[in-house]
């Protein structure tokens, strides 16, 4: 009968403070009031978007039936041996608070791996989205005479979009950076652009504009190398679901930040022209080795 309860509060304790974890997590979350500018909007439907969802719902079922499956086997020997360990062997001595502070330790452990993972996911989950909205608008501008390329790998890193233009080839980076404290769902989203930095209402962030700029000179190297041209190459930072605006010096800076939302990318396809529709083909074959075959 000891044992028996042993088991259970074991058991017990261990889903409690799981739950507790779980449930604390997604209070805070709900908490903190951050999120993207695109939650909750319809933002279209790209290729496969149903079957994306599929598979990660399928995905969590398949992760939950495989925990079942591990733990079957050494959860009902522990029912089995504690049912037939004696009562005065189970009674606390010196060894009881080691395993307890093990317990601990492990549990700690995996709810710290959980809290990091489920923000990792979250952030993904943001970046996924946001990189969609940008790909779905630029992918417009083909029908204008331009190049439009995805998630194009690089060195240890990879390149969002590109861009082949009548004007200049373009190296997008996309970024989903969560509304400030406060704002609602329905109020308008603004950053502040002055050429260096990002200015929302209460952070400000210098690394999205650098890493624009420094995959845009990497692709212009890239393509030097490649063709044996000066191609010219501008850095771009898409900021979906965000109103940008724009300093004096923001409006001339070397990154240009816009939003893909409606008409915000057409200057994409505008300005005079200064590569030939050759060249753009010669362009985009020397970028498509990049891509693995298939």
């Amino acid at each position: 009968m000891q044992a028996n309860f042993i088991m259970i509060a074991a058991f017990a304790v261990s889903l409690a403070c799981s739950a507790a974890t779980v449930f604390g997590v997604l209070i805070w979350k709900e908490r903190i009031q951050r999120r993207s500018p695109l939650h909750g909007r319809q933002v279209g439907h790209v290729p496969g978007q149903q079957l994306v969802k599929r598979h990660g719902e399928a995905g969590d079922g398949m992760l939950t039936s495989g925990l079942l499956m591990y733990f079957s086997a050494p959860s009902m020997l522990m029912a089995w041996a504690l049912l037939r360990v004696p009562p005065e062997r189970l009674r606390p001595d010196g060894t009881t608070w080691i395993y307890a502070l093990g317990a601990i330790v492990m549990f700690a452990w995996g709810a710290y791996g959980f809290v990091k993972h489920f923000k990792h996911a979250q952030n993904a989950k943001d970046g996924l989205l946001a990189e969609r909205v940008t790909g779905m608008q630029l992918n417009r501008l083909v029908a204008e005479g331009c190049v439009v390329m995805h998630d194009m790998p690089a060195e240890n890193f990879n390149i969002d979009h590109i861009v082949i233009g009548p004007r200049a080839v373009y190296a997008v980076e996309t970024k989903s950076f969560r509304r400030p404290k406060g704002q609602g769902d329905k109020e308008v989203h603004r950053v502040s652009y002055d050429g260096k930095a990002l200015r929302f209402a209460d952070f400000v962030n210098t690394d999205a504009v650098a890493q624009a700029a420094r995959q845009a000179q990497w692709l212009k190297r890239k393509l030097h190398e490649s063709l044996g041209m000066d191609i010219p190459v501008v850095p771009a930072l898409a900021l979906p679901g965000w109103f940008i605006e724009r300093t004096d010096v923001g409006k001339a800076a070397e990154v240009v930040v816009f939003t893909p939302m409606g008409k915000g990318a057409d200057f994409l396809a505008r300005g005079q022209e200064r590569l030939a529709p050759e060249h753009r083909k010669l362009i985009a074959q020397a970028l498509a080795v990049r891509y693995p075959a298939l």
